[in-house]
Order: structure tokens, then C-alpha cells, then sequence
């Protein structure tokens, strides 16, 4: 008889939500856009959840709440455009 519990989440299949491709191929690191600019230690592309480093000290962030980010070189990028469709 199949059990009708479900799965825990690390059993369950993830996709990403962010495009690990393009992320990759921009200038890194990346910087927040707010008058900071505090910059992203790292971004987890299933979850869309980034650490930024805070004068030294790790803040979890979600990619949704900044909507641009600017990479080494300066340019800004939407972060609209790096959601899997």
C-alpha cells in the first residue's frame, strides 16, 4: 500500500529558478544596487536566496527584493532577465 505521507523536500525534485548559464558568464562579483552596494557572497539559483557580505558579516537575502544588480565591470543587470521561464 503507498505510503500517502510526502516527500521530505531534500527527496523531492528541485528546478532551478534562476539561469545558472547566464549568471556564470557575467562579471563577478556582483554588487547591490542600494545605496551600500554590499557585495553578494553567493546566490543559490533553486531558491533564489544570496548572502551578501554586510561589513563583514553574512545577510540572507532573496533575489527579489533587489531588482538590479551590478556586476564587477558596473554594469547593471535586471534581475527580471535571469528568472527561468
Amino acid at each position: 500500500m503507498p505510503s500517502s505521507q510526502p516527500k521530505p523536500i531534500w527527496e523531492s525534485e528541485m528546478t532551478d529558478k534562476l539561469k545558472l548559464d547566464l549568471i556564470n558568464s557575467l562579471p563577478q562579483p556582483f554588487f547591490t544596487t542600494c545605496t551600500m552596494g554590499w557585495p553578494v557572497y553567493d546566490i543559490d539559483v533553486q531558491t533564489g536566496l544570496m548572502r551578501l557580505d554586510v561589513m563583514g558579516k553574512l545577510d540572507v537575502s532573496h533575489i527579489a527584493e533587489h531588482y538590479t544588480l551590478r556586476d564587477a565591470e558596473g554594469t547593471i543587470h535586471e534581475t527580471d532577465e535571469w528568472y527561468c521561464e
